[in-house]
């Protein structure tokens, strides 16, 4: 009997147990997880108008209007829009995990008696409110926190930590230099006595200055884009009245991005003790240090920005040629024609007053490609004596269905020079990249071997 009762009273408790779960669980949202409560509830980030940060005891004061924010205090300049927005939103997200405290007599255990992060804003509909963030917890998960007029001590995600722990320098606009990227129509660079002076028409930029010639377009466009995303490291001077102490009473490097009539203009001076160099825009009395962004452009050739390549055109774009040779001899002139049909490509070479006759296919792409290979390894003086008059080689080429250009390799002694008709930029080629095309000349005029005709099969017995 005493067993018996054992277990029916084991039952009775497992049974109450039960219940007690089933009633829990019935009162717990779908999900199994408590919402936790927001720490402003009536609030959007849209409908934030002003916040009010004080961090390490500087304070910032951001206001939102019709073009964006702007930072009120404790100079009046633009805000960095990403991080206001992130403000904004963290603010109106910002939740409660847990409360650790609901009248709490001393608030220094949670180092809010002098509070690390205190953050107030406006909204909307006269909505307001205003927080203060202390210290991490010991597990670092969360922060203690609390609103000023009260004892309430509670809890909120430590990652708002690195949105809310921001300094007047870290929420405003940074950007070294403001222009917009896609009506920049010209470019100068000037380095000491070097100046480079480009231009661009639709979508391709082309070198003015020194001399003329086409410009490297993926240089070009890396640069504009660094220059759009270039940071300030620091502040140096609001307001300087003497720039000689950072080398820009004479600056190192200038460049300047114009479009239309208007320019913006980035004078980069003598080096921090940090090793940043000091900037400025030059639409500006501040002085600034640069990051890193910019770094490697600072010392870049300006030949880099030159286009190298002598040819435009590509194996598979060309549609025809025409070759004069003068080496070794009086000049021989050849003309290549491609005709493309179902089956393939075909090419033809015509001598001058001769017949046409079919080209090896494997032969002449390997001379598109050494043609298409050629380019200048150091650019000359145009005045230079490179022996252009007399050409090596001149070859014109018709490609894309319409265009046209000729280039001319001329030669002095051991050294070979290119020039694009049209163009002054002349430079240095490789020889060995010359000699490589007039040697894929030479096999591609070889006649191609016969294709054997095939021997007619035996009757079968």
């Amino acid at each position: 009997m005493r067993g018996l009762g054992s277990t029916v009273a084991l039952v009775v408790v497992l049974a109450g147990l039960g219940a007690y779960i089933y009633f829990v669980d019935s009162n717990k949202p779908a999900s199994g997880v408590e919402p936790n409560e927001k720490v402003f509830a009536a609030v959007e980030a849209g409908q934030i108008t002003e916040v009010r940060l004080t961090t390490g005891g500087e304070t910032t004061v951001l206001v939102k209007k019709e073009g964006g924010w702007q930072v009120a205090e404790p100079a009046a300049t633009e805000a960095d829009p990403t991080e206001a927005s992130s403000l904004a939103t963290n603010i109106a997200s910002m939740e409660q995990t847990r409360v650790v405290d609901d009248n709490a007599a001393d608030l220094a255990p949670y180092g809010l008696a002098e509070p690390r992060i205190k953050l107030a804003f406006k909204a909307e509909g006269d909505k307001s409110g205003e927080v203060y963030l202390g210290d991490k917890t010991p597990t670092q998960g969360d922060i203690y926190a609390m609103k000023p007029g009260t004892t309430r001590v509670f809890l909120v995600s430590s990652y708002l930590e690195t949105t809310f722990d921001k300094k007047p320098f870290d929420l405003r606009d940074k950007r070294v230099v403001k222009f917009e990227r896609d009506k920049v129509d010209s470019l100068e660079l000037t380095r000491g006595r070097n100046t480079l002076e480009l231009s661009r028409t639709g979508s391709d930029w082309a070198v003015t200055e020194p001399v003329t010639g086409r410009a490297d377009y993926a240089s070009v466009e890396g640069l504009l884009t660094r220059m759009s995303t270039a940071g300030m490291a620091s502040i140096v001077a609001d307001v300087a009245t003497d720039l000689k102490p950072y080398g820009l009473e004479s600056p190192d490097m200038r460049i300047t991005l114009g479009a239309g009539s208007g320019q913006t203009v980035l004078e980069i001076g003598g080096t921090s003790e940090g090793g940043q160099r000091y900037a400025r825009d030059k639409a500006r009395q501040m002085v600034f240090t640069l990051d890193t962004t910019l770094a490697d452009d600072l010392t870049k050739p300006f030949d880099d920005y030159r286009a190298k390549d002598l040819f435009a055109s590509r194996p598979f774009s060309t549609d025809r040629l025409r070759i004069t040779r003068a080496t070794g001899g009086a000049p021989a002139t050849w003309a290549f024609a491609k005709t493309t049909a179902e089956g393939g490509d075909t090419w033809k070479v015509t001598p001058d007053g001769g017949q046409a006759a079919d080209v090896d296919r494997a032969r002449m792409d390997d001379l598109l490609n050494k043609l298409s290979a050629l380019r200048v390894t150091v650019f000359v003086d145009p005045a230079r004596r490179a022996g252009l008059d007399r050409p090596a080689l001149n070859v014109g080429v018709s490609y894309d269905g319409g265009k046209f250009e000729r280039v001319k390799v001329g030669r002095v002694g051991t050294q070979y020079f290119g020039n694009r008709e049209g163009e002054q930029a002349t430079g240095e080629v490789d020889t060995a990249a010359v000699d490589a095309a007039l040697q894929a000349l030479d096999a591609a005029l070889v006649p191609p071997a016969p294709v054997p005709t095939p021997t007619p099969e035996a009757p079968k017995q």
